[in-house]
């Protein structure tokens, strides 16, 4: 893709993919244009597309830049977008009516996405053949105003839980404010159960740590306090995927990271669409061993 072109046709296989208004600013304080981003995503559909495959898609679109409002879509119309875009109805009980959504499991759908003005992509964290048995159990550690160093110890004691009780767990940047810890658990139970293990852990940091933290959801309660977030396992939450942008300043990534990074020198605007490509050029993949560390929740459970 050339990006001096305001707009462009990228063709992979019997898939063509228009690009459109690819100078338009997208983010305005760094000047960086749609073509970058698309580019970002281009560049990184190996790391990027393990961690869609199959789950449902929610596009958080920002089709004039990040300074604009943006918006969610879940439900595309399936009539309008192109034949070769696969996409999958599931039944929303909220609305009592089935919410077509996007399935992403190749370079021209994602950047068919990215071309929508999609900055943020947010996967289920199950797939839509076994929609009530996720891939990955999270703790979403959410700063809530709170110190970040303070979010670094407390994401350390995290850590330590998950490996004294023998869980191989993986960490990332959000790319907003916080840190993601995920666990792989490779389908294998429900969401009941994986809800109740990290709700396990997190009452364990809680307690490490009550005067920093908080388990209560309502924002408003917990002010200044680290929400140890264990709700975002159910159906149809969603996490955004490792590597996708923010629509935040300097084009922040949400950021695999090895234990070791987690320092006090830890910077989540440190990893963005300008140095991620430099990063994965110089660094291992921190998430590279993911798939073949599912851990056994009943067991760790049955141990306890």
């Amino acid at each position: 893709m050339k990006e001096e072109k305001n707009h462009d046709t990228i063709t992979l296989g019997r898939k063509t993919v228009q690009l459109t208004n690819l100078n338009k600013i997208y983010w305005p304080e760094e000047g960086y244009v749609k073509g970058q981003m698309i580019a970002y995503y281009e560049h990184m559909e190996s790391y990027i597309l393990p961690y869609l495959k199959n789950k449902p898609i929610s596009l958080h679109r920002f089709p004039n830049g990040i300074d604009k409002a943006g918006f969610f879509q879940k439900d595309v119309d399936t009539e309008t977008i192109p034949a070769w875009v696969k996409t999958k109805a599931i039944y929303s009980e909220s609305t009592d009516k089935d919410v077509d959504y996007i399935i992403c499991n190749d370079k021209a759908t994602l950047l068919y996405m990215a071309n929508l003005g999609s900055i943020e992509i947010n996967p289920w964290l199950s797939t839509y053949q076994k929609p009530e048995h996720p891939e990955f159990a999270v703790l979403d550690l959410d700063p809530n105003g709170a110190d970040f160093q303070k979010v670094i110890e407390v994401t350390r004691t995290a850590h330590d839980i998950f490996e004294q009780v023998g869980v191989k767990a993986f960490l990332k940047t959000s790319g907003s404010t916080g840190l993601h810890i995920y666990v792989y658990v490779k389908q294998k139970y429900t969401f009941d159960t994986t809800r109740d293990f990290v709700q396990w852990v997190a009452q364990l940091v809680h307690e490490r740590h009550p005067q920093a933290t908080s388990l209560v959801r309502d924002p408003k309660k917990r002010k200044g306090l680290i929400y140890l977030d264990f709700l975002q396992n159910r159906r149809g939450q969603t996490v955004v995927a490792p590597y996708s942008l923010r629509p935040k300043p300097k084009a922040t990534a949400s950021t695999p990271l090895f234990w070791e990074e987690l320092t006090p020198k830890l910077r989540i605007t440190d990893y963005t669409i300008k140095t991620i490509f430099q990063r994965i050029e110089k660094k291992d993949n921190p998430w590279r061993e993911i798939w073949d560390s599912p851990t056994n929740i009943k067991a760790v459970l049955a141990k306890l």
